[in-house]
């Protein structure tokens, strides 16, 4: 994760202007950070740096493990407070580094940012549960809850990223990864082995085909399809859970917008 110190070098540090520690410990503009105090940052997001960065109290020596040029370097020094935020500061902020890669290049990235997305998608929604409670909690963005959002929320997010200082490479390639993400999402999440859902569907065409092939193991006639009228409240059901959180979200989005900010 390439990070960038120039918005930060001069911020307020305990209500005085002075250098952010990042700048004390060496940090450099294009420094990927891969471990923050011993612990792996291994993600693509900001936000997996930040909270490990702002439980911590000010004052606390903390050890930065960067890649610079193909190497991994060890930096230190102490994590300082902003007057104003809650927590504590380093003095980073996530860039994005534009290469040329070749076809096979893309055909990896593509792969594992598929996989990265849908394995996201997956553990957000399984600790959705957990974590509606959060949803209108003033830390959002640091809860389980900060990781699961509306199409309005997508919409905000968006156009705030558009609407930014940013170049034009990088909001084409923000709007470009955020639609596919959420076609990734949609398209897993409807591939749910749940009705009313397409999964759904399969999973009863799947099941009528066992039950058929069972019986003519057994010598049996086959017993035809599913009477798909019994399965109707189940597909209710779901349906109206599915409404129900999408408003749920929609609110939260509105009153509780995810505010996500460098650490």
């Amino acid at each position: 994760m390439p990070v960038s110190l120039s918005a930060y070098d001069n911020s307020s540090c305990a209500g005085s202007h002075v250098t952010s520690p990042a700048v004390l410990a060496g940090l450099r503009v294009g420094d990927t950070v891969t471990a923050f105090d011993g612990r792996a940052v291994s993600n693509f997001t900001f936000i997996q740096l930040t909270n490990l960065i702002r439980p911590l109290p000010p004052g606390t020596p903390v050890t930065i493990t960067v890649r610079r040029d193909g190497k991994l370097l060890n930096l230190h020094t102490k994590l300082a407070s902003v007057s104003g935020r809650s927590g504590s500061y380093l003095g980073v902020a996530p860039g994005v580094v534009f290469q040329v890669a070749s076809p096979l290049a893309a055909i990896e990235y593509a792969g594992t940012t598929f996989g990265q997305v849908l394995t996201g998608s997956a553990q957000a929604v399984a600790a959705l549960p957990g974590g509606l409670s959060e949803l209108f909690r003033q830390n959002r963005a640091k809860t389980v809850a900060g990781q699961v959002t509306s199409l309005y929320g997508a919409a905000q997010i968006t156009g705030a990223e558009v609407a930014s200082d940013q170049g034009w490479q990088y909001k084409v390639s923000f709007v470009l990864l955020l639609v596919a993400s959420l076609n990734i999402f949609f398209g897993a999440f409807n591939l749910l082995p749940l009705l009313p859902l397409d999964g759904g569907h399969i999973a009863v065409i799947v099941y009528e085909r066992i039950r058929a092939w069972l019986a003519q193991l057994r010598g049996r006639p086959d017993p035809g399809l599913v009477d798909m009228g019994k399965l109707v409240p189940v597909s209710f059901s779901l349906f109206l859970v599915i409404v129900l959180l999408s408003v749920v979200l929609v609110v939260a989005d509105i009153v509780n917008p995810i505010n996500f900010t460098g650490g």
